[in-house]
């Protein structure tokens, strides 16, 4: 009674719908196959037979075997070459791949189907009715329910019965292979199409699709009167319901947990310091070891460079201890060669005494001389001192007058800047410029050219003093006419007249003690650089000369001093050597002759009778 009224609650229903409750013939079959393989709950592929929509009608999603439809005249001529062998042989290898990809559990080889048996071939049809609809029993007879599969299907030719009894002849085979691969096309088709359907799919548009089948399926078992079914059905569809909520919930848990953790972390980011900033010093400081390293490079480069001089004398400084080893050994082979007596050694006791005593005289002349190369130096030093003060003179000197750069006004392009080379060994290379003949000739150049112009300027000085006095010899016979008409003049134009030329000749009488005083500064500015020059540069020439020469006879004096003494001790030490060695053999051999003497003596002993 209860299930009665629950059933009323969905609206009126007709007698015909009561009485379609009844039937459990193919019609309601594929509705069940359609709705099922789409219901929540229930796994599998969705059902293809005969009540799926896509596959029948014009609608279908395979338009191009919709349109080969039977019609009522007659059985339509089939244009494939199913008769062929080659055909027959690709149609073998299509069924196979499909079975063996889709969980077929019977063993299939490509002989096994070129003449198969008809168990064989049931047993392929039941596995591919089955995948056309997962809900299908396989109850009725294999004649009846294939030929009814493949119409519902809208195969486009005919499969009659006869050629299923007997499924394995030669002359039925070829067109129901021919059959089959066209069904595992359509399967292969429709599994595509389901894949691009639930791509195409979002969120909402799959759950309302997955509401929308466990309705269809709720009230297709509540009309057929399966309580249990449609129970099973809620059941699993609340399942589903809670399993979407719980991982709702989760997922939700989950973002808010990133929600909190970003917000976190934009948190630390708006609170620390800025990276763009920590870039920039990161590449400031990464510059700076740039230059470090650039300045490390160049130091290593340049210790390298003395490294490999020191490497270069180090192996002259070799081949001469080389070559003096060899002389000292070919020395040694020379006295290993010679005899030496008694007299010998004691001569050369005695000369290595002397030479002993002579060493230590010439060890100490050495320190002497190297005392006194010690003081040339430092006066060498003291002497180039100052000569670095005199040109340091000569420098301010040169531009006062404007004589230095080379650019410089009075310089008239000529090079008067003079450097200083402390190691330079003579008088070019201490000085970089040529005295005589570049700074000496254009001082004296320069002197010449402002006496001259002195000796200009002081004649127009004395030609204005002339003047000057000329002058003042006629404004005095003026003022004496001006006096004497003063004193005859009565009338004030008169007077007004004296007074102006008082005036005038009083301006004019200032006007050129001016420009006479002004000449006079301007020929003893002109004088005394003239007498500047010439004292600095003569004083500077000079002394940088006298300097100079001294320093070189100095050095010159102190190279051979040395040169001497060097090649005096070596003299020396070579014969010293050469004695010790002449009285090492000399002792040695007059040991091994005193040494065979004694043996022969105490031979001649023990040989003496008793």
């Amino acid at each position: 009674m209860s299930n009665n009224n629950r059933r009323q609650t969905l609206g009126g229903l007709s007698p015909a719908m009561l009485n379609s409750r009844q039937s459990m013939g193919p019609a309601r079959i594929a509705m069940e196959g359609k709705t099922a393989g789409k219901g929540p709950g229930l796994s599998g592929r969705p059902s293809m037979f005969p009540g799926n929509v896509r596959l029948a009608g014009p609608a279908t999603a395979v338009p191009r075997r919709s349109s080969a439809h039977a019609k009522a005249g007659g059985p339509k001529h089939d244009p494939r070459r199913i008769g062929d062998k080659a055909y027959q042989a690709n149609c073998i290898r299509t069924l196979i791949a499909y079975l063996s990809t889709h969980g077929y559990d019977q063993p299939l080889t490509p002989k096994m189907l070129a003449n198969p048996m008809g168990k064989d071939v049931i047993n392929i049809m039941h596995f591919l009715m089955r995948q056309v609809d997962p809900h299908c029993k396989n109850q009725g007879k294999i004649e009846d329910e294939v030929p009814a599969l493949f119409k519902r299907l809208k195969y486009p030719y005919t499969i009659s019965k006869s050629a299923l009894f007997a499924v394995g002849s030669p002359h039925t085979w070829p067109g129901l292979l021919a059959a089959l691969v066209w069904l595992t096309e359509l399967l292969y088709y429709e599994e595509k199409a389901e894949q691009v359907r639930e791509q195409t799919f979002d969120d909402k548009a799959r759950s309302e699709s997955n509401f929308f089948n466990y309705v269809s399926t709720a009230y297709r078992h509540f009309l057929s009167g399966n309580d249990e079914e449609c129970a099973a059905v809620d059941d699993a569809q609340t399942r589903v319901f809670h399993d979407r909520a719980e991982a709702t919930r989760t997922r939700n848990a989950e973002l808010q947990q990133e929600n909190e953790r970003l917000a976190a972390e934009v948190e630390a980011m708006r609170s620390s310091p800025s990276p763009l900033e920590e870039a920039r010093a990161k590449h400031q400081e990464h510059l700076s070891d740039r230059d470090k390293f650039r300045k490390l490079l160049d130091n290593l480069q340049s210790h390298k460079e003395g490294l490999q001089r020191k490497v270069a004398e180090r192996t002259a400084d070799l081949r001469s201890k080389q070559q003096q080893l060899a002389a000292i050994e070919q020395m040694r082979a020379r006295i290993a060669a010679q005899t030496v007596s008694r007299d010998d050694v004691i001569r050369m006791n005695h000369e290595r005494v002397k030479q002993e005593q002579r060493l230590g005289a010439v060890a100490s002349q050495r320190e002497a001389l190297d005392a006194r190369v010690a003081d040339q130096e430092r006066a060498c030093e003291h002497r180039l001192d100052d000569l670095d003060a005199a040109l340091q003179m000569y420098h301010s000197a040169a531009d006062r007058l404007q004589l230095i750069p080379a650019s410089a006004k009075r310089a008239a392009g000529i090079q008067y800047e003079i450097s200083l080379d402390r190691s330079g060994t003579t008088a070019h290379e201490l000085i970089n410029i040529d005295l005589k003949g570049v700074v000496k000739a254009g001082l004296v150049r320069v002197r010449e050219g402002s006496g001259s112009r002195a000796r200009e300027l002081a004649e127009e000085a004395l030609a204005l003093q002339e003047g000057l006095d000329g002058a003042q010899h006629s404004a005095s016979e003026r003022a004496e006419e001006n006096a004497a008409l003063a004193t005859q003049a009565r009338t004030p134009c008169l007077s007004m007249t004296v007074a102006q030329l008082e005036r005038q000749l009083a301006a004019s009488k200032e006007a050129m003690e001016g420009d006479i005083r002004a000449r006079a500064a301007e020929a003893d500015a002109l004088k005394g650089v003239v007498d500047e020059l010439r004292n600095a540069t003569c004083h500077t020439i000079a002394g940088s000369e006298a300097a100079i020469l001294a320093l070189q006879g100095h050095a010159e004096e102190a190279v051979r001093a040395n040169e001497a003494e060097a090649e005096q001790l070596n003299g020396d030490l070579a014969e010293a050597l050469q004695a010790l060695l002449d009285h090492k053999l000399h002792l040695q051999r007059t040991l091994d002759h005193t040494h065979s003497h004694l043996h022969s003596t105490l031979d001649n002993i023990a040989a003496t009778p008793v």
